[in-house]
């Protein structure tokens, strides 16, 4: 009975609120989804990610429109449309994009959550033999990718001072802008400080909802990452 009085204050003194544990993903990743693992949440991460992408995209579409307009002109003009028809294309286009632009990044973003918990937990149900929800998993993921939100914060200002939308914290820094559309840059970019931390956060809280070593967390995590770096890359070189 005193073991049990004991225990309690402990247990109580674990638990954390949802403030808690996103700011323990940043400095305590491991204590915050041991605490995610008791009792899993992802409304309140999933919401802020969404709104963080949301606010982002629409804050940098004054940087990135011209340029687009630009490709979608030159689209155009290989059609052969007139110059009327394109000067209302483009009018129609600088409308929208700023509405649409914001809304798809969000539900983009909604449905690549998705997806990696779906693929991270056929890896850890199916594939290695462990057990855990997909509520678990989606917790996982929505409060690791909190990592990316702060770097888009954190690039925003930088992006509109100096109004180009080739702001990353990679390798890729280091690159001329003559070579952003080469295979190398876009390898480069690829390896950014925020995703490698993603990578490494993303691991442990897999970790520990599945009670696998860190090391074989954050293999899983790093070996879907690499294979989204392939496609993206592959598709980078078919459409360029």
């Amino acid at each position: 009975m005193s073991d049990n009085v004991a225990m309690a204050p402990q247990t109580e003194k674990q638990d954390m609120s949802v403030v808690q544990r996103m700011l323990n993903i940043f400095v305590a990743p491991r204590q915050a989804f041991e605490s995610i693992n008791r009792k899993p949440d992802f409304l309140v991460p999933f919401i802020i990610v969404l709104l963080v992408i949301v606010a982002f995209t629409f804050a940098i579409m004054p940087v990135v429109m011209p340029t687009q307009m630009e490709k979608q002109r030159a689209k155009m003009e290989e059609r052969g449309m007139s110059e009327e028809q394109i000067n209302q294309a483009m009018s129609i286009g600088q409308k929208t994009g700023t509405i649409i632009g914001p809304i798809a990044a969000g539900v983009s973003t909604a449905i690549i959550l998705l997806v990696m918990a779906g693929l991270y937990m056929f890896t850890g149900n199916v594939m290695l033999g462990g057990q855990t929800t997909f509520k678990h998993v989606f917790s996982v993921v929505t409060y690791s990718a909190l990592i990316g939100s702060l770097g888009q914060l954190l690039s925003l200002p930088i992006i509109l001072s100096k109004k180009t939308a080739e702001v990353h914290f990679s390798l890729a820094t280091f690159l001329s802008e003559d070579s952003v559309e080469t295979i190398l840059y876009q390898f480069l970019k690829k390896i950014d400080l925020f995703a490698v931390w993603g990578i490494i956060v993303t691991g442990i809280g897999l970790a520990v909802i599945y009670r696998f070593t860190t090391k074989k967390g954050v293999t899983i995590s790093a070996i879907w990452y690499v294979l989204y770096m392939v496609i993206s890359l592959v598709w980078f070189g078919f459409t360029h």
